[in-house]
């Protein structure tokens, strides 16, 4: 009898499953269900917008601490308005902007309508220049995760 044939993604998930517990499992499919969904909520301009984490990383040799000209497009980013960038991209409102100097690291929380125009945003903006960007749905602690576990465990 000849095995089954699966397929990558397949195999993927089998094999991921037999190193995860249960619940694990279903962490990541929630994760990833929630990219999806946020991501096909967003798809037209007249959807509801939805929140989004920019996450963004750069190494020492071009962090503006230690680099002119980055110091330069950091500050040339703080002084522009960036309305009209967002309007083009979909950004609805940027909710705040994190900064940890010494590890390098920001996040951008912002609402959007079209996420799949954040990187354009990133680009255009200039902070993909320096920064490697992750794009990451988001949802708020009491209006997604708490109703969610509520739901998931009948709690």
């Amino acid at each position: 009898m000849s095995r089954p044939r699966y397929s990558t993604f397949t195999l993927f998930v089998k094999n991921i499953a037999k190193g995860l517990g249960t619940m694990k499992l279903l962490v990541i499919a929630m994760m990833i269900t929630s990219f999806f969904v946020a991501t096909a909520s967003a798809q037209s301009s007249l959807a509801k917008p939805t929140l989004w984490g920019i996450y963004g990383t750069h190494d020492v040799h071009a962090c503006p601490i230690n680099n002119l000209e980055t110091a330069k497009r950091v500050v040339a980013v703080g002084a522009k308005d960036l309305r009209p960038l967002m309007e083009k991209y979909g950004v609805t409102s940027i909710l705040d902007r994190y900064h940890s100097g010494l590890e390098h690291t920001f996040l951008w929380v912002v609402e959007t309508r079209e996420p799949h125009k954040l990187e354009e945003f990133a680009i255009e903006l200039g902070i993909a220049r320096f920064n490697f960007l992750k794009f990451v749905p988001l949802r708020t602690f009491e209006e997604g995760v708490v109703p969610y576990i509520r739901e998931l465990h009948g709690l």
